[in-house]
């Protein structure tokens, strides 16, 4: 299936490289596979090629999963200190901004379910707007705020066994992703079965 998609389908932003869709949709598949509990969330969407993969898998498996899509369609926020990096000042606020209606467009144009957006900074999202068990969540924030925000809003709903990738993670111009990925490993040993990073991203399967 990964090989037909990523042969039928090309990414809508350079943002995400097929080798790490690969890598995404071969953890999705496995959990989907398991059957594992709950729906899928990703944190930080940008204009939705991550999203629509995961919508395409799926639709593909007639899943009745649902797909929940956050973020603040407003850009990067500012760094803080754990962000700072000797390899450059890429990323800078404002940047990488999409909107709300322009991912929806997206979606009906490829002719795949609506899924739940919440445009909000991850902070703020309530607690309603979020599912009730998680089964695979995306962790693209870029900065170790945004992504310390993504695991807190997530954290007490991942299921057993769910899978967490976040994005980054052996990105040299964007050292809070690590940071903070390693923090929460830290404190949440027990819960983990196994992690390892693939393609710059950080796998993380919980037990």
């Amino acid at each position: 299936m990964i090989d037909e998609l990523l042969g039928k389908f090309a990414p809508i932003s350079d943002q995400v490289s097929r080798a790490e869709l690969r890598v995404i949709l071969r953890e999705f598949l496995a959990v989907l596979d398991a059957a594992v509990d709950g729906d899928v969330v990703e944190f930080g969407c940008y204009k939705g090629t991550t999203s629509l993969f995961l919508a395409r898998v799926l639709a593909k498996i007639n899943s009745d999963k649902k797909l929940f899509l956050y973020d603040s369609f407003a850009g990067l926020p500012e760094k803080s200190r754990e962000d700072l990096s000797r390899a450059g000042d890429e990323f800078r606020a404002g940047e990488l901004a999409a909107t709300k209606s322009e991912l929806l467009k997206t979606f009906a144009k490829n002719n795949l379910p609506r899924p739940i957006v919440v445009k909000n900074w991850f902070c703020d999202i309530r607690a309603e707007q979020l599912p009730q068990k998680i089964c695979f969540a995306f962790f693209d924030g870029d900065f170790y705020a945004s992504i310390r925000d993504s695991f807190a809003q997530c954290d007490d709903k991942f299921a057993r066994g769910a899978t967490i990738i976040v994005d980054d993670y052996a990105n040299e111009h964007l050292p809070g992703a690590q940071k903070i990925v390693d923090e929460w490993r830290a404190r949440n040993s027990a819960r983990i079965e196994n992690f390892r990073e693939e393609q710059s991203l950080g796998i993380i399967k919980l037990k």
